[in-house]
């Protein structure tokens, strides 16, 4: 099956965004049983600052296809890439090939390719015929359900 995935580029993250600090309890939440921490709340929480460590090399983009599902990135989601920080083999990258956006593992080493996670989906290999420009890693993946 070919690669269903696109990304649509919204931009880069901007410089001159509001802070809206959340408050944030220091406890962690169970996924099994409760632990309520009694209603405390320990500090604030910048959103934009947690998600957006270089906003001048920070890009956003909106997921749409199936092809990083086990990965846990859904169609629909959003995905923040930081150029500036350095691709490591197994990170999961926004790619352009033959000027086409995908986002994908990528496999450094004698044989480079870029591994979907999602097995109706092939591996693509990285050769010398490839045009490939590796954007740079996923930072973020934003999901927001309502």
């Amino acid at each position: 099956m070919q690669d269903d995935i696109t990304l649509t580029s919204l931009g880069t993250a901007s410089e001159a965004h509001s802070h809206v600090k959340l408050p944030l309890a220091s406890d962690t939440i169970e996924a099994g049983f409760p632990a309520p921490n009694g209603g405390y709340i320990d500090g604030d929480l910048d959103v934009n600052e947690f998600l957006v460590r270089s906003p001048s090399s920070t890009y956003i983009y909106q997921v749409h296809g199936e092809s990083m599902k086990d990965a846990g990135i859904m169609s629909g989601d959003y995905v923040l890439v930081d150029s500036s920080v350095p691709v490591r083999n197994g990170d999961i990258v926004v790619a352009s090939i033959d000027n086409e956006f995908t986002i994908k593992e990528i496999r450094l080493g004698k044989h480079p390719m870029l591994i979907p996670h999602n097995k109706d989906f092939s591996p693509i290999p990285l050769n010398e015929e490839s045009r490939v420009v590796v954007i740079g890693p996923v930072i973020s993946v934003i999901r927001k359900y309502h």
